[in-house]
């Protein structure tokens, strides 16, 4: 029947409706709940990419972390979580990348367990490198030279030696030995150096001083012979560059030399006496019955002294002579009367001084 009214809806039907509804809505609700849920773990899985571990508790004990020539920031690294210095690689790679790292290879001492941070701040100040180091005096012979080397880096004779062996082809065929060419200086190794680049270090040091006057070691034994006369005769900057003068000037009128200590060096210092060096005329190194210049050097000298060889004082002195051993205080003089005369006030305090040694 049609009577332009809605139909009502069967007895019980409105209860299944709202029952239905409720359903529906936790349906939903169960299935967004779910979706939040997983959403939620993917989205801790995606952040926990961009979590770094690192250290953050009290320093571990000491390691000793070894960066080879030709290391990278990322080989460095890779070797601090490798020693347990840091926890992980990105605790400290990204930040190396943000930095003017420059990285010097040697042996360094880290804590362990160290942040990141504090790992990278340590690496670029360079305060942990471990080095020994020995201080070469300049004058010195080889004979002084090498049980230095052998205390104060742990090395042997017979190493070093075999060291030196290893430097002759560098050096003038003409010289008679290694003497003169290792510089004296202070040297600074890591740990258990290696005698060979022991010796090398002290021999490329005595190349770079000589290109600075364009010397090339090869055609550098005159300079170093003259130098190391100079040296071993000389205690003041301004005497250096006067003795190399009378050197100097007594070449040029091919007067022998005389210099006691090419005599002495001769013999290493264990001489009875000086006459007895004198009468060894056949020395290479007797620059009283030899004219020009002994065969080699008798030290090894300095910068000073190389300096002074090469760029001697102006004047026309032929003499020189110590009048005080204990000052050092030298006159220079040009005749021998001259000479004469000064080497009496040094006669006299030699017998005023009958003590000194």
């Amino acid at each position: 029947m049609t009577d332009g009214l809605e139909p009502m809806p069967p007895k019980g039907s409105s209860k299944r409706s709202w029952l239905a509804a409720i359903i529906s809505i936790v349906i939903v609700g169960a299935i967004v709940g779910g979706g939040l849920f997983v959403a939620s773990a993917n989205v801790q899985d995606f952040l926990s990419r961009f979590q770094v571990e690192d250290y953050d508790e009290q320093a571990g004990p000491s390691t000793v972390l070894i960066i080879s020539p030709g290391d990278t920031g990322e080989d460095v690294a890779k070797k601090m979580v490798e020693a347990d210095i840091i926890k992980s690689f990105d605790a400290i790679y990204r930040d190396m990348l943000n930095v003017d790292l420059v990285i010097f290879p040697g042996s360094y001492e880290f804590p362990t367990k160290l942040s990141g941070s504090a790992a990278l701040e340590l690496l670029m100040s360079g305060a942990n490198r471990l080095s020994i180091s020995t201080t070469i005096p300049e004058g010195l012979g080889v004979a002084q030279i090498l049980p230095r080397l052998s205390e104060d880096l742990g090395l042997s004779l017979a190493e070093l030696e075999q060291g030196i062996a290893n430097q002759l082809s560098r050096i003038p065929v003409e010289a008679p030995s290694i003497e003169g060419f290792l510089f004296p200086a202070t040297y600074s190794f890591d740990p258990n150096p290696d005698a060979g680049e022991v010796i090398k270090a002290m021999v490329d040091r005595m190349e770079q001083e000589l290109l600075k006057y364009e010397i090339p070691l090869a055609d550098s034994l005159p300079t170093l012979t003259l130098a190391s006369m100079v040296a071993s005769e000389g205690r003041f900057k301004e005497d250096l560059f006067k003795i190399s003068r009378v050197f100097l000037n007594r070449l040029d009128i091919g007067m022998a030399l005389q210099s006691d200590q090419t005599v002495k060096y001769r013999y290493e210092g264990n001489l009875e006496s000086f006459q007895e060096g004198l009468r060894d005329t056949e020395s290479l190194f007797n620059t009283f019955s030899n004219s020009g210049l002994p065969i080699g050097p008798i030290t090894n000298p300095g910068s000073l002294a190389i300096e002074a060889a090469l760029r001697p004082a102006e004047g026309a002195w032929l003499y020189f002579v110590a009048i005080n051993l204990d000052t050092g205080e030298t006159v220079f003089s040009e005749t021998l009367r001259e000479h004469e005369i000064a080497a009496e006030v040094y006669r006299q305090w030699l017998r005023d001084s009958p003590d000194y040694d």
